[in-house]
C-alpha cells in the first residue's frame, strides 16, 4: 500500500469527494474518534443493521411461485415489514394468552353462562372447584349437591348447586373463569391464527422483491455511511479554507491515481507506510488459495506487515477435511452437489461450490484410500473385483503389524499434525526475519533443527534402522548447535543469564505445547473412523432389521433406513468436518506460526449504487 495526503480547497471539496467515489482506488484513513460521536453516522450504521437483519429474515421465508412487489417506496419498506413481523409477535403473545384463559374451560366441557345465569335468578347458586383426587369427599354430594364434571391429571372438577345464601365453605379451590366465554376465545383464537397466517402469505410473496430492493436500499446507506465517515476523517485547515484527507492507494494502482490526481487542481502526495501506521490489508492470492481466503477472514486478518497464511494453510486444511469426512460416498455427494449447483450459481457463492468440490475429491481420494464407500468397509466384502487392491487399504488389518499394532491412519495424523507445526515454525522464523532480521529467526529454527534431529536421533532406533555412527556424531553436533542457539541467542542483545532463563522457559513451553498440539491432530483419526463406523451400522441396521421380509416391503424399508441413517451420520460428519480443521488452523497453526492477525481490510470509498 502507499499512503497518500491529500489537501484540498474547500469549495472544490464536495466535487472532487465525488470524483474520488467515482474513482474508487482510496482508502480512507478511518478518525475512529469522530465517528464513534456522530450520530448521524451511528444511526446510519444502525440502519444497515435492521436492513441486513431483515434481509437474513426474508431469505429464509419459503419460496412460492406467486411473486409480488412491495406496494411501500424504499424508505419505508423497512418500516413496513419491520412493522408486519412485529405484527406476528405481538399475534403470537396474544396467543399465548388466549390459548392459556381457553384451556381453562376444558375440564369443564361445554356450558351454557346463560343457563346458569338464569337458574341464578331463579334462586340457585352455582361455584365451580378443583381439588386433588384423595381429598375430594363423597359427603360434599349430599350437603351441597355437588357434581363432578371430569377428572384430569390427578385433579377432580366439580361444581355445586345451592339454593341462594348458602354458605359453602369446602377444602377445595374456587376456579376462577376468564371473562370471556370459550366460543369468544375460541374465536379471537381463530381470527388471530388467521390473521397470522395471511401476514406470512404476504411475506412469502414479496419475499423476492423485498429482498432485492433492502439490497440496494443497504448499498444507498452505507454509501451516505461512508461519505459520513470521509467528512469525520477530513482535517480543516488555514480558518477551514483548505481540508486535508489521508487514505491508500495499491502499490499496483499508484501510477493510475496519481494520474488521476495531476489533472485535479488538489495537491498530493504519495509516501511509502510508516511502522507506526494502521495500514489496510487487501488478501492477494492465486486462484486456488483464493478459495480458502474466506477461512482466513472468519479468524482474523493478518496485519500489514505479517504474512498471509492463506496459501499455506489451504492444502492442510483440505487433507483435514477429507481425513474428517473419511468416506469416499459423502465426499462423492459433495463433490457431485457442488458441481452441479455451481453451474449455474452467482458469482459471489460461485467461490464456495469451487471450494467444496475440492473438498469432496480429497474426501473420496482418502475414503479410497481407506476403503470406506458409504460406509462399506472395502477390505472386508467379498467383491472379487476388489480381490487386487484389498491389501493396499491404509487399515489396521493391512499395515497394523508393521507398525507396532497401530491404525496408519493415526499414524498419517501425528506425522501430518509435527509437519504443519514445524511449517508453522518455520513460517514465524519467515515472519521474524521480515519484521526485525534474521537474527530474531534463529532461536526459532533452532527448535525446529532440534525436533527433526531428535526425531531422527530416537524414532529410527524405535523402527529398528540403524544410525551410522559417524552420521549419529554429526546429528549429535548439530543438535548441540541448535540448543546453543535456543539457549543462548533466543534475545538478542539481551545478557547471557537472561536468554539461558528465557531457553529453560521455552522449553518448558516447547515441551509441554508440542505434546498437546500433537495429539490434537489424533482428532483427524478419530472422527474420520467414528464417521465410517457409524455409516457401517446403518448398514447392518437396514439389512439385519429387514431380513425375512417381502422383497418389496424390504426394498422400503432398506431405502428408508439408509437415507436416514446415513443423512444423519453426513450431517454430522460435515459439522465435525469443517469445526477440528479450523481449530487445528485456528489453534496449533496459527499459534506456531505466531500470527498476530487484527489487520483491517482494504475498503475503498467508491460508488456502490449504479445511477
Amino acid at each position: 500500500m502507499m499512503k497518500l495526503s491529500l489537501l484540498i480547497f474547500y469549495k472544490e471539496y464536495q466535487t472532487f469527494l465525488g470524483e474520488l467515489r467515482e474513482k474508487g482506488m482510496v482508502h480512507i484513513h478511518e478518525n475512529t474518534e469522530r465517528t464513534a460521536e456522530d450520530t448521524d453516522l451511528q444511526a446510519k450504521l444502525m440502519l444497515i443493521r435492521r436492513t441486513g437483519e431483515m434481509i437474513t429474515r426474508m431469505q429464509s421465508r419459503n419460496d412460492v411461485e406467486q411473486v409480488e412487489k412491495v406496494k411501500v417506496d424504499d424508505e419505508h419498506l423497512l418500516d413496513y415489514l419491520e412493522g408486519l413481523y412485529s405484527r406476528q409477535d405481538q399475534i403470537e403473545q396474544q396467543l399465548a394468552g388466549l390459548e392459556k384463559d381457553h384451556a381453562a374451560y376444558r375440564p369443564w366441557g361445554k356450558f351454557s353462562r346463560e343457563m346458569i345465569q338464569k337458574l341464578e335468578t331463579a334462586g340457585w347458586e352455582f361455584h365451580f372447584f378443583s381439588v386433588p383426587e384423595q381429598k375430594y369427599q363423597p359427603e360434599w354430594e349430599e350437603m351441597y349437591d355437588a357434581v363432578i364434571i371430569s377428572e384430569m391429571m390427578g385433579q377432580k372438577y366439580f361444581v355445586t348447586v345451592t339454593p341462594a345464601g348458602t354458605s359453602v365453605n369446602l377444602e377445595a379451590d374456587p376456579y376462577l373463569f376468564p371473562q370471556a366465554t370459550a366460543e369468544e376465545l375460541a374465536k379471537q383464537i381463530t381470527a388471530l391464527r388467521e390473521e397470522s397466517v395471511n401476514i406470512g402469505k404476504e411475506l412469502d410473496a414479496v419475499s423476492q422483491d423485498a429482498i432485492e430492493r433492502l439490497k440496494k436500499y443497504r448499498l444507498k446507506i452505507t454509501e451516505v455511511a461512508d461519505k459520513i465517515k470521509v467528512e469525520d476523517a477530513a482535517q480543516h485547515l488555514i480558518d477551514e479554507k483548505v481540508i486535508a484527507l489521508e487514505g491508500w492507494v495499491p502499490v499496483e494502482r499508484e501510477t493510475e491515481m496519481r494520474s488521476f490526481l495531476e489533472t485535479k487542481d488538489v495537491y498530493f502526495e504519495f509516501t511509502r507506510p510508516t511502522p507506526e501506521d494502521d495500514v489496510p490489508v487487501q488478501l492477494k492470492n492465486n486462484a486456488y488459495s483464493k478459495l480458502f481466503e474466506p477461512v482466513t477472514e472468519m479468524f482474523a486478518l493478518p496485519q500489514y506487515r505479517e504474512l498471509d497464511l492463506t496459501p499455506f494453510l489451504a492444502p492442510f486444511f483440505m487433507l483435514f477435511f477429507g481425513m474428517c469426512m473419511g468416506d469416499g460416498g459423502y465426499g462423492l455427494i459433495i463433490w457431485l452437489a457442488c458441481f452441479i449447483i455451481g453451474r449455474k450459481a452467482s458469482p459471489s457463492v460461485k467461490g464456495y461450490l469451487v471450494l467444496g468440490q475440492y473438498l469432496g475429491i480429497m474426501t473420496v481420494i482418502v475414503g479410497l484410500l481407506t476403503g470406506s464407500f458409504f460406509g462399506i468397509a472395502l477390505d472386508s466384502v467379498e467383491w472379487p473385483w476388489l480381490a487386487g487392491v484389498k491389501s493396499l487399504f491404509l487399515t489396521e488389518a493391512n499395515y497394523g503389524k508393521y507398525l507396532g499394532g497401530y491404525n496408519p491412519m493415526m499414524i498419517i495424523a501425528v506425522a501430518v499434525g509435527i509437519i504443519q507445526i514445524l511449517y508453522g515454525m518455520c513460517l514465524n522464523a519467515a515472519r521474524l526475519t521480515k519484521q526485525f532480521g534474521f537474527k530474531y529467526a534463529v532461536s526459532t529454527l533452532g527448535w525446529v533443527v532440534a525436533i527433526i534431529l531428535l526425531g531422527v536421533l530416537i524414532g529410527l532406533p524405535m523402527l529398528k534402522v540403524v544410525i551410522p555412527e559417524g552420521l549419529k556424531y554429526v546429528l549429535y553436533a548439530l543438535l548441540g548447535l541448535s540448543a546453543l542457539t535456543i539457549y543462548f541467542y533466543n534475545s538478542p542483545g539481551k545478557g547471557i543469564f537472561s536468554n539461558f532463563g528465557s531457553g529453560l522457559w521455552g522449553t518448558y513451553n516447547m515441551a509441554t505445547g508440542l505434546l498437546g498440539d500433537t495429539l490434537s491432530y489424533i482428532r483427524l483419526f478419530a472422527i474420520g473412523l467414528t464417521g465410517s463406523i457409524l455409516g457401517g451400522v446403518f448398514n447392518t441396521l437396514a439389512f439385519q432389521l429387514t431380513d425375512g421380509l417381502p422383497f418389496i416391503v424390504k426394498f422400503i424399508a432398506v431405502f428408508l433406513i439408509l437415507l436416514v441413517g446415513h443423512s444423519i451420520n453426513f450431517g454430522l460428519c460435515m459439522i465435525s468436518s469443517f469445526v477440528h480443521p479450523m481449530r487445528l488452523t485456528f489453534v496449533e497453526f496459527y499459534k506456531n506460526a505466531g500470527f498476530e492477525g487484527g489487520g483491517k481490510q482494504y475498503a475503498p470509498f467508491r460508488k456502490k449504487v449504479n445511477d
